[in-house]
């Protein structure tokens, strides 16, 4: 190490001993992954780095629910809107929601589209009125995801495409949290299809609490968000990677709702 009055960093005989270092850990994780695919059980922290819009019930339910098949692995889930250095930090894997592929030394692999649909409570709509055009949202307040930027939205019909920019938008850093005030009345969000507690003819996937969200401008194009797995180009994918890619793929294609 080299140390002055501000900064700490590595020397060159330091920044090679820590590529050595870090060789030897990855052919260490290897081992341990072919032992543990002979032995048939995977096992072992996995570190999981995963966008905030899949950071709701649904999918606090399919982690539950792979613990259960896969006992012995310890995951560590952070749930952010951040493009994580997957090496440096010592994740495993994440799971994104973008198309932007930055690193060409990263695996990634497409898992579907999750369709977003703008949302109100039977509350809110008995108070505010239904929207019936695209026009009519400039009197409402949207209750919006921060990363969202812009208080001007597009929304497509028939291949026409229209502007609307909402009079109040109130932001927050979380996707449940919008779904949160939704529920309460105070605004209309986009939010994944999942998010709706229920929809005509269908049955309650959601916590028996939940308030029953209404999708609105159904004859518009719902916007979408692609999901990937990303994950380290290495000689071995360690078998929890490999179960854990497989088990949300399926989950992924099984609930969420299709077009």
């Amino acid at each position: 190490m080299q140390r002055t009055t501000r900064v700490l960093s590595l020397t060159e005989v330091g920044k090679s001993y820590l590529g050595h270092c870090r060789t030897i850990m990855d052919q260490i994780s290897v081992a341990e992954s072919e032992v543990a695919e002979l032995l048939g059980s995977p096992s072992g922290r996995l570190r999981v780095s995963m966008s905030n819009v899949l950071g709701d019930r649904p999918t606090a339910v399919m982690c539950a629910e792979f613990l259960k098949r896969y006992p012995d692995i310890e995951l560590d889930l952070q749930i952010e809107d951040r493009f994580v250095d997957l090496i440096e930090e010592g994740f495993d894997l994440c799971v994104r929601a973008s198309d932007r592929f930055p690193d060409s030394s990263l695996i990634y692999k497409r898992v579907g589209d999750l369709r977003v649909q703008l949302m109100a409570s039977p509350d809110y709509l008995a108070q505010y009125g239904h929207p019936q055009t695209a026009s009519d949202l400039s009197k409402h307040v949207l209750i919006s995801h921060r990363y969202s930027g812009s208080n001007t939205f597009a929304f497509e019909k028939d291949g026409d495409i229209e502007h609307v920019t909402f009079a109040k938008q109130v932001r927050v850093n979380g996707t449940a949290f919008v779904r949160h005030i939704v529920e309460q009345g105070v605004g209309i969000g986009f939010l994944p299809t999942y998010c709706r507690s229920a929809v005509e003819g269908g049955t309650n996937r959601e916590d028996s609490q939940s308030q029953v969200l209404v999708p609105l401008l159904q004859d518009y194009t719902d916007g979408s968000i692609t999901i990937s797995l990303v994950y380290p180009d290495r000689t071995y994918t360690p078998l929890k990677v490999q179960k854990f890619n497989a088990f949300f793929e399926e989950w992924f294609k099984s609930y969420t709702v299709e077009g």
